[in-house]
């Protein structure tokens, strides 16, 4: 069979046509598929609203733990160097202009003493670290009255969600004490089927041993001491709030979730048992026990998105599969 001119010119016009629409589909199709694999649903996990009453009581304590184990390793470069950078974490050039709009002698002060704990014990003075010290946390308990509400000073929630941010600083530290690949402070990454890792993630990590006879690694000195002087702080702190609430039911249980935690972490625990001991030994009973509030989160569809996405790529590919099909020149 043979075709005139236009006949043959028709046909390479569409042929381009269907080869052109080829490939926007497939650039179409890819993205689609893209799009579905990097969506993530938000982590299940604790998560506690902000609130700057709390934060900074949170604040006064982590600042005083750091310069206590500043006190303890005068001389040492290399651990004065890392409670140095904490402490250039817990307070910054935002906290000093904030403070100076309360009190402009604390706000020369306090950062003043926190260098000059660091240089002293730098320079191996022990009794001018010490000093420091001492005299850094009476301008911290004034930064108190400061910079907290009176009625936010008295409120059990605000004290009992003070200790939940120090926990979880804690968390944080035994993390990088054990270079961890799992954020302890997720617990949508905690195996609540015994220790070690859990199934949902493949390989190895980093921090979570298969045994609880076994300690677990430490790579990082300085953060494990510093994850156990925290862990005790907030302790501290769960045991002042708890001797002024002595009625609220869950204090025993939550007294008993920090004598766990501190002993495991003295023990080197692996990182899904001091997950287990925080959010589930403590978290519950805190939260439920002070009314503290987590913040919202957006809520999951029930149909994943993903999935739509999926479906709706394939019904695109046998769509255009059948329509090449059924077109005859």
């Amino acid at each position: 069979m043979s075709f005139d001119c236009c006949t043959i010119r028709l046909l390479n016009d569409k042929s381009c046509l269907f080869s052109v629409n080829n490939k926007l589909i497939a650039i179409l199709l890819s993205a689609i598929l893209t799009s579905g694999l990097i969506y993530t649903h938000p982590a299940f996990a604790h998560n506690f609203g902000g609130d700057e009453s709390a934060s900074w009581l949170a604040k006064v304590s982590e600042i005083k733990t750091e310069v206590g184990l500043v006190s303890k390793h005068v001389g040492s470069k290399e651990a004065i160097g890392y409670y140095a950078d904490a402490l250039n974490e817990y307070w910054n050039a935002n906290d000093t202009r904030e403070t100076g709009e309360r009190n402009a002698l604390l706000a020369k002060q306090i950062p003043t003493l926190i260098n000059s704990t660091i240089s002293d014990a730098q320079s191996n003075n022990a009794t001018g670290t010490q000093d420091d010290v001492t005299l850094l946390g009476n301008y911290l308990d004034e930064s108190v009255s400061a910079r907290v509400d009176s009625s936010k000073l008295g409120n059990s929630t605000v004290q009992a969600l003070a200790v939940v941010f120090v926990l979880k600083e804690s968390l944080e530290k035994y993390g990088d004490a054990l270079n961890s690949t799992v954020d302890l402070n997720d617990m949508s990454q905690m195996n609540m089927n015994g220790n070690g890792t859990s199934g949902s993630m493949s390989g190895s990590m980093s921090g979570m041993s298969s045994s609880t006879s076994m300690p677990a690694t430490i790579v990082n000195q300085n953060a494990y001491e510093n994850s156990i002087g925290l862990a005790t702080a907030a302790q501290q702190m769960f045991s002042d709030v708890a001797s002024k609430n002595s009625s609220v039911a869950g204090n025993d249980k939550i007294a008993a979730g920090f004598t766990k935690l501190v002993q495991d972490l003295g023990n080197k625990a692996d990182a899904n048992t001091i997950m287990k001991d925080a959010h589930v030994g403590i978290h519950p009973a805190l939260i439920a026990s002070y009314n503290i509030q987590e913040a919202s989160t957006p809520a999951v569809p029930e149909f994943p998105l993903p999935a739509v996405l999926i479906i709706i790529s394939i019904t695109g590919v046998v769509l255009v599969t059948r329509f090449k099909s059924q077109v005859r020149f």
